[in-house]
């Protein structure tokens, strides 16, 4: 707290020494370390009754609250909460289909899942190749009926039903 070193405090005392003189420093510093003494006692009453009104009020539970917050993750909460649904869902997935156990790493198939890319480009491959092999067909030329017009749609005559 107070940066005091020994040659402040050998100074302190010659000062002390000389101003109050040397049959009057003991009491006096009878005196001092009483006055410290109280006032650590004030100090320390303050203090516990500043910690019992904040007990009272509920800062702890405030302040465990906030680290609580601080604490927070949302991906294990996440995987706490749906841990026990994806083990209900697996069981269910057993009862209803034994064949689709899930396989022990020792029984699971070695062979790795293909490049979904790869399989793209392989497939586009082969359309390539069929539409080289085929020769081209003509496109059909269908003539169509030219558009009625709402004109030439007037001039038709209405159908009569019989009434």
């Amino acid at each position: 707290m107070f940066d005091i070193g020994a040659t402040e405090l050998l100074l302190i005392g010659i000062v002390a020494i000389i101003v109050v003189g040397p049959k009057e420093l003991p009491k006096m510093l009878r005196a001092f370390g009483q006055f410290v003494g109280k006032m650590r006692g004030m100090a320390r009453e303050f203090q516990s009754m500043f910690e019992e009104a904040a007990r009272d009020t509920g800062v702890d539970d405030l302040a465990k609250g906030v680290s609580d917050v601080k604490n927070f993750s949302v991906t294990d909460t996440l995987s706490e909460t749906f841990d026990p649904v994806k083990d209900e869902f697996d069981e269910m997935k057993l009862d209803l289909d034994p064949a689709e156990a899930p396989k022990s790493p020792a029984t699971a198939d070695t062979k790795p899942k293909p490049d979904p890319i790869e399989e793209g480009n392989r497939a586009a491959a082969e359309m390539a190749a069929k539409n080289r092999d085929e020769p081209a067909k003509p496109a059909a030329s269908k003539k169509k009926a030219p558009k009625k017009t709402a004109a030439a749609k007037k001039k038709e005559p209405a159908a009569k039903t019989a009434g």
